[in-house]
């Protein structure tokens, strides 16, 4: 263990990975909101028309386009759990890193230990679920091309989606 009183600055370098990443991921999760928020109002206005008689015509494209919306709001649905629970893992690690430090100090090494096995178990399912999120959204970008691609089809017949 490292000696705290000689150096106290010490504890930012353990705490200030977990605390980025809860940054990094909270960022993320707005962003990964809107463009949920986005969807659901789209998903709204496709489900409007679809109920619209004078719409009958475009019925097909516009259920074909629900799909990958519906599909789309599953993905961010996922990422979004994954985000809230990468960021309260992350979180529980800075918090653990901090007490842990403090335990350290005080001369408490058994349950330095196990604070110090809580921070890197939390950060490493907080890592796992960022990088989960991640994917997820990864996904969801390549529907919300593939959604753009259609609704060019319909302007535009004939235009290839790839």
């Amino acid at each position: 263990m490292e000696d705290f009183s000689a150096n106290p600055f010490i504890v930012l370098s353990y705490v200030s990975g977990p605390a980025l990443l809860t940054n990094a991921t909270s960022l993320l999760l707005l962003s990964t909101t809107n463009r949920f928020g986005r969807s659901v109002d789209r998903s709204r206005v496709l489900a409007a028309k679809l109920l619209d008689p004078k719409e009958r015509a475009a019925a097909p494209s516009l259920e074909r386009q629900m799909h990958v919306v519906r599909r789309r709001i599953a993905f961010m649905a996922r990422a979004m759990l994954g985000l809230y629970l990468s960021a309260a893992m992350f979180a529980l690690a800075t918090l653990a890193s901090i007490i842990g430090a403090v335990m350290a100090e005080l001369g408490l090494h058994d349950v330095t230990l196990a604070v110090v096995a809580l921070a890197v178990v939390s950060g490493l399912i907080g890592f796992l679920a960022l990088v989960t999120a991640a994917a997820s959204m990864v996904a969801e970008s390549r529907l919300a091309m593939r959604s753009v691609a259609l609704e060019a089809e319909d302007v535009l017949p004939g235009i290839s989606g790839s």
